[in-house]
């Protein structure tokens, strides 16, 4: 379909719209570039293909956030993970090689941001209230106890134990709230 419609607006859009682009030497009229120019053999169509699979990726997540009568707050750490999760297997997979560097990139980007969940209590919060996630998708997707320990021994002193993080997170959350307002969650929670 889309090799479709661009080879079809590439046959007319010379005649609908003229020449792309007009090159200028010296104040003088050079050369017309027209659109015809761009026509895309199939190596470019193997190439536009591989972009459209490794950008599928982010558009999924875009649509697990898209929703406007549901909330989606809990779905951004999962949704994040799985993208990560997505590129890191085209990142070391030599179909992709000619595209490492941008997925690289891309990578570096979402770390960046993914980082930044650390700061945003509220992100755990989401999931811990989740009838389906709660505490059990912190320790399955980024470890306890076992996991620190093997990441310290393998040299990352910044290891840490999420489940332990996750609850100083419920803790701290819980501090604030009063005795109230927990009542009013608990009944609405058993509804």
């Amino acid at each position: 379909m889309l090799r479709k419609a661009i080879n079809l607006f590439l046959l007319t859009a010379d005649q609908l719209y003229g020449p792309i682009t007009t090159l200028r030497r010296d104040g003088r009229l050079f050369k017309h570039i027209p659109w015809s120019a761009f026509h895309l053999s199939e190596h470019d169509w193997a190439r536009v293909l591989d972009a459209k699979e490794i950008l599928r990726n982010s558009n999924d997540v875009l649509h697990y956030f898209s929703s406007d009568k549901r909330p989606s707050l809990w779905r951004a750490l999962p949704a994040i993970e799985d993208l990560q999760t997505a590129w890191e297997t085209k990142l070391s997979n030599p179909l992709y090689s000619i595209y490492h560097p941008a997925i690289a990139d891309g990578l570096a980007k979402l770390k960046k941001y993914y980082s930044k969940f650390d700061e945003k209590p509220v992100f755990i919060l989401a999931l811990l209230v989740h009838p389906y996630y709660k505490l059990g998708y912190i320790k399955m997707a980024w470890g306890g106890p076992e996991e620190q320990r093997k990441e310290r021994e393998e040299g990352n002193p910044d290891a840490k134990d999420w489940q332990f993080e996750a609850r100083a997170v419920v803790d701290r959350a819980v501090g604030f709230l009063s005795v109230s307002s927990i009542l009013s969650l608990i009944k609405r929670a058993s509804r």
